[in-house]
């Protein structure tokens, strides 16, 4: 072997036994993962969690001769569209007067909504009459912030009498009451002079879901608390499942 060659080889076997002069160079560079972003909650069939009518005949004591419709489920577009914030004063109290409006909505991540409608009573008087609805938010701290401004609005409107001009209708807000995730009031609508049964609502939370009840029940017995009895049998019906 000639000098060179044997320089050559030399110089091979260095490298072989450092593991320094042949190869890619190594990147000591510190490496980026980019993690995947907070994906929102998927979308529930929620219809399993409205209430039944043996359920509501047995929280608001009407006997079983009641009439439920049939759950409808959809996404935002179920919203109803009947209120918006030009139609109405003072108008950051839509959601304490009118049900499940999308000016109310408006600004949520709304995944899913359900809604379902139930008459109740005997023929000796007139109906108990119920409207029920879950909205169930992309997040739990979604549902949470919603119900949080929600709640603040509803205290502000306690004793407020909100003015419907189109329709001539007054609505008079009051009997507010909050507990740990229920908000609940008492409305009277007068459309023309003429005024309709009291009405209750109630709105709770439970993890990422909304729910909303509207009860009218004209009997002298009837339960002032039955619309929050509802909503609780809705939310401990989510949260057994969530």
């Amino acid at each position: 072997m000639s000098g060179k060659l044997a320089a050559v080889a030399a110089t091979a076997a260095v490298c072989l036994a450092t593991a320094g002069c042949a190869g890619a160079p190594v990147d000591h560079r510190p490496t980026v993962r980019i993690a995947e972003a907070a994906q929102p909650s998927p979308a529930l069939p929620l219809g399993t969690f409205l209430p039944s009518a043996q359920e509501l005949a047995a929280e608001l004591g009407t006997g079983v001769a009641g009439l439920l419709g049939r759950p409808v489920e959809g996404d935002a577009a179920m919203l109803l569209r009947s209120v918006g914030d030009a139609d109405v004063v003072p108008a950051d109290c839509v959601s304490a007067a009118y049900r499940l409006q999308n000016v109310v909505y408006d600004d949520s991540p709304v995944q899913s909504v359900a809604t379902n409608t139930w008459a109740g009573g005997g023929f000796d008087g007139p109906p108990v009459t119920g409207y029920f609805g879950i909205v169930q938010m992309a997040s739990a701290s979604a549902a949470q912030e919603f119900f949080a401004t929600l709640t603040e609005a509803w205290r502000r409107c306690n004793g407020q009498t909100l003015a419907r001009h189109q329709l001539e209708e007054l609505s008079r807000i009051t009997d507010v009451t909050f507990d740990r995730r229920v908000v609940s009031a008492s409305i009277l609508h007068a459309s023309r002079g003429a005024a309709a049964p009291d009405g209750r609502r109630a709105v709770g939370l439970a993890g990422d879901c909304i729910v909303e009840v509207e009860l009218t029940d004209p009997r002298p017995t009837g339960d002032p608390r039955g619309a929050v009895g509802v909503a609780d049998l809705m939310l401990d019906k989510i949260a057994a499942h969530r």
